[in-house]
C-alpha cells in the first residue's frame, strides 16, 4: 500500500464570507464540470471515470454542512488535518497531513473543498494542492486547484504535462510542518 497524498489549501476571504461558507450545505462533485480532463489522465488502478460515474459518486456522497465535512476531518486523528482562520490576515488555511490516494474519496471530499471559490470575496488567486505525503523527497502531486474571481478551476495536474507546483508545496510543507511543531 502505498501512501495518501496530503491535501493543502489556502484561500482569503472575509470572516463573514468565511462563516457563510462553513454553514452551506457540502458540494459535491457535480458542482464542478472540469473533472474529466483531470481524471482522463491521471494515474489509477483499474478503475475508469465516466461523467456517469462521477455523478453515481455525487449522489452517493454523504450530505452535511460544509462545516460537518472540515470538522470530521480535523476530529480524526489519523489524517492529522487543520483548520485555521485568521483574522488580521482573513486567510483560511485548512491541511489534511493525511488525506488519500483514492480518486474516488477526491471525488467524495474535494467538492466541498473546493466550494469554497463560491465565497471568496478578496481579490488574487489562491489554491488547493494535492500532493506527495509531506515527508515524501519526492516531488509528485495528484492536482492543484486555483480559486479565483468565485470560481475554482483545475490549474494543474501530472497528466497535463504541468511541472510539480513548488512555490505552492514550499507554503503547504510550511504549514503542515508548523502543525507537527504544535503537536510535540
Amino acid at each position: 500500500m502505498s501512501e495518501p497524498y496530503s491535501l493543502y489549501l489556502r484561500v482569503r476571504l472575509s470572516k463573514r464570507a468565511f462563516e457563510r461558507y462553513l454553514a452551506s450545505p457540502a458540494a459535491d462533485a457535480r458542482h464542478f464540470k472540469d473533472w474529466m480532463p483531470w481524471l482522463g489522465k491521471a494515474r489509477m488502478h483499474s478503475f475508469v471515470f465516466t461523467p456517469d460515474k462521477i455523478a453515481e459518486i455525487a449522489r452517493d456522497a454523504h450530505k452535511s454542512s460544509t462545516a460537518e465535512e472540515i470538522g470530521a476531518w480535523t476530529a480524526n486523528a489519523w489524517a492529522f488535518a487543520r483548520s485555521h482562520y485568521d483574522e488580521l490576515t482573513e486567510t483560511w488555511r485548512f491541511s489534511i497531513a493525511q488525506f488519500s490516494e483514492n480518486y474516488k474519496e477526491f471525488l467524495e471530499h474535494l467538492p466541498p473543498l473546493r466550494a469554497v471559490d463560491r465565497f471568496k470575496d478578496l481579490p488574487g488567486t489562491d489554491f488547493m494542492l494535492v500532493y506527495d505525503h509531506f515527508w515524501s523527497p519526492n516531488n509528485r502531486y495528484a492536482v492543484l486547484f486555483e480559486f479565483a474571481d468565485g470560481s475554482s478551476r483545475i490549474a494543474g495536474s501530472p497528466g497535463q504535462g504541468l511541472p510539480f507546483p513548488q512555490r505552492y508545496a514550499e507554503e503547504a510543507q510550511t504549514f503542515v510542518g508548523s502543525l507537527a511543531a504544535d503537536a510535540s
